[in-house]
């Protein structure tokens, strides 16, 4: 029998807060590109892993670090004068029963595909150098992967569904990154910060803008105002903040009389003054929720076989999703599972669910069906690692 305790939720509900903020950063803001740096690598090294070797290796690619070049901007052009670096750390398994693997070619040549297939404007050669500094793992965690045991006593946890202003915030900066970057010259390092304050929203949107592709102050402006009535609407007619009234501010920090404009030669801060590194962005949600619990662990990078931080954290964001679209009766579910390093992952030290049921209290059918269905997931924990190696999970 799995330790599964189902738990009544406790504390108000999100949605009647008086206050409540939301953060997403886009795919081209620093951070993010850390994490898509890093989960790029852990694939490509998987997959090169199970073709050539016939099964996945050790391996926390978890710790790149973008560190900001420099450029001279101006409306209609500019200059990269210092490139990005990126370097990768981590650690690996370079050898296997005498087999070398190509770590350093793998993680070089993965940090390059992403960015080229992410960013539009950000060439990966010109205007980047990458180094790769991963070491060797730990002897005893490179068996727990061939254990298929938990390599960390650590924790994952996940809620669902998202309330209304997590929903807008997400669904804004996706708008963004998908949709207006065709109709208007901005770039992919798009940041939207949600304030609900009572039935008022407020998104402040910091969007950069393409300087090859704007040519003067007043080019500028209109853009700028078409980007911000376009995200007005869609906002406004998200479902999700039905009955609220919703504002959009973008790039508050500009300043017409100082010359002071968001303008970038790549469409990332990164190119100038910003700085990145995998964990510091998007939780295994897609957000940033400081009124919800939530876990620290960098999900991005770490191997999909035995890490913790990486698989109970998509697990329990599986889970949380499945109460709710199973179980009508239940409002909103946030699940968390606790490891035991060394323990097999499909038998945590505990699973909590702790649910919200619509009206009334947690019955005992209500808890035994809830209880299920996370013992269910747990059964199938290789379902979870078969999705973050096939690249089927977000988890930024």
């Amino acid at each position: 029998m799995r330790n599964i305790v189902v738990s009544e939720a406790s504390g108000p509900y999100i949605e009647t807060l008086p206050v409540e903020i939301v953060e997403r950063k886009g795919i081209g803001h620093p951070d993010s590109l850390c994490d898509g740096i890093a989960e790029r690598i852990s694939r490509e090294y998987t997959r090169w892993c199970e073709e050539h070797l016939g099964g996945a290796l050790h391996h926390n690619f978890d710790k790149v670090q973008l560190v900001a070049g420099e450029v001279s901007v101006r409306f209609g052009g500019g200059e990269l004068l210092k490139p990005i670096r990126i370097q990768i750390a981590g650690r690996g398994t370079p050898f296997y029963n005498g087999q070398a693997i190509p770590m350093e070619t793998i993680a070089i040549e993965a940090a390059r595909a992403y960015l080229r297939e992410t960013m539009r404007y950000l060439d990966p050669v010109k205007h980047v150098i990458i180094d790769c500094f991963a070491g060797r793992g730990a002897s005893e965690l490179i068996d727990i992967v061939h254990q298929v045991t938990a390599n960390d006593t650590s924790f994952g946890v996940a809620h669902w569904p998202r309330s209304g202003l997590e929903e807008a915030v997400y669904q804004a900066t996706h708008y963004l990154n998908y949709e207006l970057i065709n109709q208007f010259p901005i770039g992919e390092d798009v940041k939207v910060m949600g304030l609900r304050q009572g039935n008022q929203v407020i998104l402040t949107v910091a969007v950069p803008f393409i300087a090859t592709r704007v040519h003067d102050p007043a080019e500028y402006e209109e853009a700028k105002r078409g980007v911000q009535e376009a995200l007005q609407r869609f906002v406004s007619s998200l479902p999700a903040l039905e009955g609220r009234t919703v504002r959009v501010d973008v790039n508050t920090a500009d300043h017409a009389k100082r010359g002071d404009f968001y303008l970038t030669l790549t469409g990332t801060s990164a190119e100038m003054g910003d700085d990145g590194a995998v964990g510091r962005g998007n939780r295994i949600t897609g957000l940033i929720t400081p009124f919800r619990s939530t876990s620290l662990e960098a999900a991005a990078g770490k191997n999909p076989i035995s890490h913790v931080g990486k698989v109970y954290n998509v697990l329990a964001l599986e889970i949380a999703r499945d109460i709710v679209a199973r179980l009508p009766e239940i409002q909103e579910a946030t699940v968390y599972l606790l490891s035991q390093i060394g323990k097999p992952l499909d038998q945590p030290l505990i699973a909590n669910a702790a649910v919200r049921v619509r009206s009334g209290s947690l019955t005992p059918g209500l808890q035994e069906a809830v209880r299920a269905i996370v013992d269910e997931h747990l059964s199938n924990i290789h379902e979870v690692r078969r999705k973050i190696i096939a690249g089927e999970v977000a988890l930024f």
